[in-house]
Order: structure tokens, then C-alpha cells, then sequence
């Protein structure tokens, strides 16, 4: 406050110098008239020049008596005016007015930020209840999955056990290819190669043996005559069970699929999804029985020999011969464990057994009925999958078949958080399968391994011969 007084006081003062300096211009204009002209009234020709003077002298006295007490009055005045101006109209009311003006613009402007803040609060609150309802909105549309989605998840569930029997079943025959070669106990093949033929021979002709094979074409006239058995052909007397033929009828396969399924690969092993294979139970089936019966004319249809006996063993020449004998079983193995891997992968896996209720078979089997006509029995279904669908079943209906059914793309329409859990899934499933060609691609590579190494013995043995000699010669 003190400093607002004294600026006016110190502008009222500015003002009233310039005032007097006005007014003692004006004098000086004034006087300067004067003296430039006779006094106002007087003619020379009439007035002498001593009342010229004494005239001039009174005006001179009377105009600077005037300018002191003008000059008196005006700084009496200006002082009045100050007092009044400072004192009372600025003090008494321009202050109290404006102290007045403050508070209410103080007080307006509080109120104004009040509506600001209340502004922007309501701002805040709508942008924050927006945002809440966005991501809720899309945390509802990115965590609902699909159906589709749920074929991968409920598919796979039975993948890795079935997977983990696959690789039992492929040691478990490769243990039962070695075990044959090797002679252990309790093989067929174990007392000698003869025992073995024999025990073949009479599966065959109980099981496998089609008596229209060999050019069968004998007429009911001579068979009922009973002609010599030199004059039959096809394999009737060779696969006669009781040995009482001509008569009867017990010859041959009783089952007519199983007619020679243990030398047809397309049939047994490479058309079926699915093949009733389970080495982890006692329980023996037709397709455990054929797949063995066909590995055996596959791979080491005459098994090592079996006359090494101990005492031969115990000699150098027996230990060398028997260790050859190894080599043998050992490469034997490793081109039979090629079929063993495929009869693996296609073994019964685990799709009947995991869930009671909700069995995975019935949602693989869903997806393949949904490509087949309208009205295909279930039977058919489980028939060309298979009853306990297998690992090979099972990885060929999540990477192939179910990509067959257009719903499939119809459905790729859908959240981009669904198509994300889709990719990630479809890769997975390329994962697995590109494990499995993988695998296939290892087996491969060591059988050609194995074949380029007996190629390449006899030339090896022929060249190490030539070092041997060419050594002695020169230690000579």
C-alpha cells in the first residue's frame, strides 16, 4: 500500500511542476508583449513619461504579486487536491474499492478453478470409465475362445502318451527281432534255424496259408474220385491241418483277411491308421501276431546259426566267428528297426482310456465323420482310425484332416487373439510333425550308413591285407 501512495504522490508532483513551468512561460510571453508596446491605456502623445513609468512599474508590481499568489494558491490548492486525492478518495474509497474488487475476484476466481477442476475431474472420470469399458469389452472378446480353437486342445490330450507307447512298442519289437537272431530262451528260434522254419511253417499253415496260391485248379470231379496227391497243385495238402486229405475241410487260414497278411506290407502295416498293437499287456492280438510273423520273412528269415558251442567259443577262430555273428544281428537290427518305428507310430494309442466320460477318440473321431457323407456309421469311423486311435492316427488328423474341412477357414473370421491361439497351435502341431519326419529322416541315414559300410568290408578287408603284407615285407 505504501508503495501505490507514493507513486501517486510522486505522479501529482510531476504533474504540478509541469504546471508552474507552464504558467511562468506564459508570464514571460506576457512581459515580453509588454515591453514590446505601451502600457494598455496610455498614448504617448497624450500621457507624459513619467506616468508611463510609474504605470509600468505597478503592473509590473501587480503581475508579480499576481504570479506569487497565484503560484501561492495553486500549491495550496495542489496540496488540498493531494491531501484529498491521497487521503480521502484514494484511501477512503478507491482502496476499500478495490481491496472489495480483489476479494470478489479472488473468491470469483476460486470458483471458476472449482468448475475447472470439476471439469477436468469429470474428464478424468469419463476417460477412466471408457478406458475401463474398452479393455473390458476386449478382455471379453480376446478370453472367449472359439469352438474351433478348443478342436486343438481337446484333440492332443491323448498325443504324448500315445506317443510314449509308440516308442515302447518300437523296443519292444526291436527287442524281439534281436532276441530271435541271438537265440535267447524261450524263443522259437532258440535250439537252431531248422526249429525256427518249423515253428514259421506252422503258423503259416494255420494262419496265413491260401490254398488258391500255387495255381490251384483242381476239379471237384477228380478230388472226390481221389486222385494222387502228385497230381494236386495250389496249397490244399500243404496246409491241411488234421493231415487227413482229401477229405475234410480244416485247410488253410480260418480267417480269410489274415490269408497271407504276413508278407503283405500294404495291407497290414502301411493302409491301416491304427493297428492293435500293445507290448504292454499280456494280452496277444491278431495284429501283434501278424506284424511279428511279417518282420520275421522281412528281416533275418534265417537267423544266426546256432552251433558255436562253448568249447568252439573259447577258441580264437570261435570268438572271431561269433563276434561277426554280432555284427550280423547288430546291422539285421538296424534295418529292422525302420519297420519297427512304423509299426510303432501306428500301434493303439491312448485316446479310449484317458477321460471316462469324455473319451478323446469320440472328438477325433467327430472331426473325420464331419468330412465323410452324411449318415456314416460311427463303426465305419473307428474302423478307418481306429478303436484306441494311435499316435500316426492322431498326428495325421491335426495336421491334415482337420485343415480339410472348410468350416475350418469359415471360422479363421474370428478375434485376432483367436487366430494368435490358432497359429501358436497349428505350430505346435508342425512341431511334432516335423519331429517325427525327423526321427524318420535319423533311422534313414543310419541304415544307408550301415549298407555303405557292408559295401564298402570286402574292399577294406582287401586293402588292410595289402598293408599287412607290404609291412611284413619291409620288416623283412
Amino acid at each position: 500500500m505504501k508503495t501505490i501512495l507514493a507513486k501517486i504522490r510522486r505522479t501529482l508532483w510531476i504533474g504540478a511542476i509541469a504546471s508552474v513551468f507552464a504558467g511562468a512561460s506564459l508570464t514571460l510571453t506576457l512581459q515580453a508583449s509588454f515591453a514590446a508596446s505601451p502600457p494598455c491605456g496610455c498614448v504617448v502623445d497624450s500621457c507624459s513619461s513619467g506616468d508611463c513609468t510609474a504605470a509600468s512599474n505597478d503592473l509590473e508590481q501587480y503581475h508579480d504579486d499576481l504570479e506569487q499568489n497565484t503560484q501561492d494558491e495553486f500549491d495550496d490548492d495542489l496540496e488540498a487536491f493531494e491531501d484529498w486525492l491521497v487521503e480521502e478518495m484514494f484511501q477512503d474509497e478507491i482502496v476499500p474499492a478495490m481491496a472489495d474488487m480483489t476479494t470478489q475476484m479472488s473468491a470469483v476466481a476460486m470458483q471458476q478453478m472449482n468448475i475447472i477442476g470439476a471439469f477436468m475431474d469429470a474428464e478424468i472420470q469419463l476417460d477412466t470409465q471408457r478406458l475401463m469399458r474398452q479393455l473390458q469389452a476386449e478382455a471379453h472378446k480376446d478370453y472367449r475362445p472359439s469352438d474351433d480353437f478348443c478342436w486343438f486342445g481337446t484333440n492332443i490330450r491323448s498325443m504324448a502318451n500315445s506317443e510314449r507307447r509308440s516308442h515302447h512298442n518300437s523296443m519292444a519289437l526291436s527287442a524281439s527281432g534281436l532276441a530271435r537272431q541271438l537265440g535267447n530262451a524261450d524263443q522259437n528260434a532258440a535250439p537252431s534255424a531248422e526249429q525256427d522254419y518249423r515253428g514259421r511253417w506252422a503258423q503259416f499253415v494255420d494262419t496265413y496259408c491260401d490254398t488258391k496260391d500255387n495255381n490251384w485248379n483242381v476239379p471237384s470231379a477228380l478230388v472226390s474220385a481221389g486222385p494222387s496227391y502228385g497230381q494236386l497243385t495250389g496249397l490244399e495238402f500243404a496246409c491241411d491241418h488234421d493231415g487227413d486229405f482229401p477229405g475234410g475241410g480244416d485247410k488253410g487260414a480260418d480267417d480269410p483277411w489274415r490269408m497271407n497278411i504276413d508278407i503283405d506290407y500294404t495291407r497290414l502295416v502301411d493302409a491301416p491308421r491304427t493297428l492293435e498293437v500293445n507290448f504292454t499287456n499280456a494280452t496277444r492280438t491278431d495284429d501283434e501276431e501278424d506284424v511279428i510273423a511279417l518282420s520275421r520273412n522281412l528281416y533275418g528269415h534265417e537267423v544266426l546259426t546256432r552251433s558255436l558251442s562253448r568249447l568252439k567259443i573259447k577258441s580264437d577262430n570261435g570268438r572271431k566267428l561269433y563276434l561277426m555273428l554280432r555284427s550280423v544281428a547288430a546291422k539285421r537290427s538296424v534295418a529292422q528297426y525302420s519297420f519297427d518305428s512304423i509299426v510303432g507310430l501306428k500301434s493303439a494309442g491312448t485316446g479310449a482310456a484317458l477321460l471316462p466320460i469324455g473319451q478323446t477318440r469320440q472328438y477325433l473321431a467327430s472331426i473325420v465323420k464331419e468330412l465323410m457323407p452324411n449318415g456314416t456309421p460311427d463303426a465305419e469311423i473307428y474302423e478307418l482310425i481306429g478303436v484306441e486311435p494311435s499316435y500316426y492316427s492322431q498326428l495325421e488328423i491335426m495336421s491334415k484332416k482337420l485343415y480339410q474341412n472348410p468350416d475350418f477357414y469359415a471360422n479363421l473370421y474370428d478375434t485376432p487373439a483367436n487366430i494368435t491361439r490358432k497359429q501358436v497351435a497349428m505350430q505346435a502341431i508342425e512341431l511334432m510333425l516335423d519331429r517325427s519326419i525327423y526321427e524318420s529322416q535319423v533311422r534313414k541315414e543310419m541304415v544307408v550308413s550301415v549298407l555303405l559300410s557292408s559295401k564298402l568290408r570286402a574292399p577294406f578287408r582287401e586293402a588292410n591285407k595289402q598293408l599287412v603284407n607290404a609291412s611284413g615285407a619291409r620288416n623283412q
